[in-house]
């Protein structure tokens, strides 16, 4: 977020706190968003959204979310909405929301519009590193009326993320295959948050530079690429066909660890995987 949009932020954050009309917020598209007042009622078509809406304070005022939202547990008595391939206009407007917010990589410019076109205000998020996390969060807040939860609960993350980042990053780099997904072979790039939280472990990713945020690979390129680590997540363990091929630690040269799903996802949910990631790097460092 540049100086401009910053200063942006901070400025509608006190009109909403003084209880003035909402200024614009500036969302991952570099669009200003304008409410007239805090948001009351709250569309999330993404799942980070949602946590980090409910983060901010919001959560009483989300009214419905996207059928992917699991988290946390209170979403799952709210109305579902499928939002892919586009959530459904009917649906939307019958929900009456002075808020919708979209993930950016899930829609088009043209999908974006054709909401806006019905009067909805739809707020595109789409964060991409672990401080794009606080700073969702602190616009999110500028929503609420009442930004000092959101504001307060970002300044932890980013205090627990500084000291992760210290502890990790300056150590000996060591090249690790992030795992998407075991059948098909799905490798992850560097492209969101995830390659973020790798670097922050002195981590290098050896399919960094996939051009899309995954792909599918094959086991021989994983294996040219010779890292020390496979890391798999808790929705997609698959130790094969690693084990059967004999690579896996301690027979063979590479690691292998399971971090929580979460780190997925960019919420404040990542500290915890992240933790365990640097711990998974250290072990065969």
């Amino acid at each position: 977020m540049s100086a401009v949009q910053r200063a942006v932020v901070a400025l509608a954050l006190l009109a909403l706190s003084a209880g003035a009309p909402a200024a614009a917020l500036i969302d991952d598209w570099r669009r200003p968003v304008v409410l007239q007042g805090p948001a009351q009622r709250i569309v999330s078509l993404a799942p980070h959204a949602t946590e980090l809406l409910f983060s901010a304070g919001l959560g009483e005022r989300v009214v419905a979310v996207d059928s992917s939202s699991d988290f946390p547990p209170e979403v799952r008595k709210l109305p579902a909405i499928n939002a892919a391939p586009v959530p459904d206009p009917e649906r939307l407007m019958a929900l009456r929301p002075d808020l919708v917010v979209v993930w950016g990589a899930g829609v088009s410019r043209d999908q974006v519009a054709r909401l806006e076109r019905l009067g909805l205000v739809v707020f595109v998020s789409e964060p991409r590193t672990l401080e794009a996390i606080a700073n969702t969060l602190e616009r999110f807040a500028g929503f609420s009326g009442d930004p000092a939860r959101g504001i307060e609960r970002a300044s932890r993350f980013r205090a627990r993320i500084a000291a992760l980042r210290a502890r990790f990053g300056a150590r000996a780099p060591v090249d690790v295959f992030l795992q998407a997904w075991p059948r098909p072979l799905i490798a992850l790039s560097d492209r969101d948050t995830v390659g973020d939280a790798l670097a922050l472990c002195g981590g290098r990713n050896v399919f960094r530079d996939l051009g899309t945020v995954a792909a599918p690979v094959g086991v021989e390129s994983v294996l040219r690429a010779a890292p020390r680590l496979i890391v798999a997540t808790s929705t997609s363990p698959g130790r094969e066909p690693w084990s059967a091929l004999g690579v896996l630690a301690p027979a063979g040269p590479i690691g292998f660890a399971e971090v929580d799903s979460a780190i997925e996802r960019p919420s404040l949910r990542v500290t915890k995987p992240i933790e365990q990631l640097c711990a998974a790097i250290d072990a065969v460092r």
